[in-house]
């Protein structure tokens, strides 16, 4: 039986130019999939997943599954093989809600992981995920759109500098975030759409041409500048990159006509700002997990607190070192 887990993630600068080459930063985060897969008893495949599934689903060797995800790995790997799988997202998860976690990059991880090792551990040649391969197929998952940078951090784990040279290669590196400096989850209350605020995005720049260039100039900007305080491990200069982003996206938001910062955002940010903590959206926007940072535990934990008791959830995470982990269930040893 093969287990992997990856971890899901927070974006904290870069969201939408890092399409366009823009430099990127993602945090890994201790909230995983957990996928279980091994061979099937009966020459049927087999899978649960939680919290989409309520019980487990059976079929054919090569027939679709239910699940997008799990069916382009199989297909990528070998379909031919039965298998049984359980596969939980429920981490990333407030009941049936996604969180804004990369619950999909995760998933798919985790199950590219586990299913490739269990086809090695059934005699079948497969190398070893690059990357690049993964970001392929979720962009299929997700109709061609996407940086993969939630790929990034859940393959890779820790805190990871994401850039897309000219053909759409990822460039990576890693980050440390200042000492001191810690973030918080705030969840508006409802997910999002991102490949809704995607297309938009995309729509505006084709017919804002001169308007899309010059604001892409100023987020670039900030992104870089953020790079360059985290590699400088100055606190101040990341914070005020961090919050100069936030304001960034506010108004991308409005340019595009797509609500990135819902009112609940705008709300917890002028929270946020009565506490002196640095507040932005994290991701595409439109619900889903706002960002709030400081450089004073104290700070940040008393807004956390204020923000609690307003009725917002505080998503509780710590950075995730590690990403995707497969391992032997028998033998404890990394497949």
């Amino acid at each position: 039986m093969r287990v992997a887990r990856a971890p899901g993630k927070l974006v904290a600068l870069g969201e939408y130019a890092v399409l366009d080459g823009a430099p990127a930063v993602v945090l890994a985060v201790d909230r995983y999939v957990e996928v279980t897969v091994g061979p099937s008893p009966d020459g049927m495949c087999s899978l649960a997943m939680h919290p989409a599934y309520p019980s487990q689903v059976r079929f054919r060797p090569g027939e679709p599954s239910g699940s997008k995800l799990v069916d382009l790995v199989v297909a990528d790997v070998d379909p031919a093989l039965a298998w049984q799988a359980t596969l939980d997202s429920s981490a990333l998860y407030s009941g049936d809600t996604k969180l804004g976690l990369g619950s999909s990059a995760a998933v798919l991880c985790a199950w590219a992981g586990a299913y490739a090792a269990f086809a090695r551990a059934q005699g079948r040649a497969v190398p070893e995920w690059t990357l690049s391969r993964l970001i392929e197929l979720h962009r299929a998952f997700q109709g061609g759109r996407g940086s993969g940078i939630d790929v990034a951090a859940s393959l890779l784990g820790g805190a990871v500098s994401f850039r897309l040279e000219p053909g759409g290669t990822p460039q990576i590196g890693s980050v440390q975030v200042p000492n001191g400096v810690g973030f918080a989850g705030i969840f508006t209350g409802r997910s999002a759409s991102t490949p809704e605020f995607l297309a938009r995005y995309r729509a505006w720049q084709a017919a804002r041409p001169a308007e899309a260039t010059a604001l892409f100039g100023r987020l670039r900007g900030l992104a870089e500048a953020g790079i360059a305080a985290l590699t400088a491990h100055d606190a101040s200069a990341w914070l005020e990159a961090f919050s100069g982003y936030g304001l960034g996206l506010q108004e991308l938001g409005e340019a595009i006509g797509a609500e990135i910062v819902t009112a609940e955002h705008r709300r917890i940010g002028e929270e946020a700002q009565r506490f002196g903590v640095a507040y932005k959206v994290s991701g595409a926007g439109g619900g889903d997990l706002g960002l709030a940072c400081a450089a004073d535990d104290a700070t940040l934990a008393a807004f956390t607190k204020s923000a609690g008791n307003r009725g917002f959830r505080v998503i509780n995470v710590s950075p995730a070192e590690h990403g995707l982990v497969v391992q032997d269930r028998g033998a404890g040893d990394p497949s």
